[in-house]
């Protein structure tokens, strides 16, 4: 039997507990709430993982804030979360040590070096970014 986190898209499922509730927010309006309604409807302190899949959102604090959920720990998945090639935490310290010591532009770029270069620089300048530009953020929490 092979582990669920050897796929790419689920290895994430390193950093969470195994008995956790995984919950996808939807991309849909009213996500947040819907969402939030779910998380309140579970027993107190089950452990809950949060996935947010779109780029540049911040719908997983929302959702812990609406919901009461103790945030234990909260990742940054880059470039995303579907194919993700860092997972780091959301701190200050660990991404700055993460934007310049890991991010680089992929081997083989011809006409979008220049760019890439550009955003990968300003990534190292502004490690901040990361955060708030990502595809990929995960929360993981506890229920109250």
């Amino acid at each position: 039997m092979t582990a669920q986190w050897v796929n790419p898209g689920q290895r994430w499922r390193l950093l969470a507990p195994a008995d956790a509730a995984v919950v996808d927010v939807p991309s849909r309006p009213f996500a947040v709430r819907r969402t939030a309604a779910r998380v309140r409807a579970m027993p107190g302190n089950s452990a809950v993982i949060l996935l947010d899949h779109r780029p540049a959102s911040l719908r997983t604090r929302r959702i812990a804030n609406a919901s009461a959920l103790r945030v234990d720990r909260e990742y940054v998945a880059l470039p995303s979360l579907r194919a993700a090639v860092v997972v780091v935490e959301d701190s200050g310290g660990s991404l700055t040590w993460t934007c310049r010591s890991l991010i680089a532009p992929p081997p083989g770029l011809t006409w979008a070096h220049g760019f890439v270069h550009a955003a990968v620089a300003l990534l190292r300048r502004y490690p901040g970014l990361a955060s708030r530009l990502a595809a990929g953020r995960i929360v993981i929490g506890r229920t109250a």
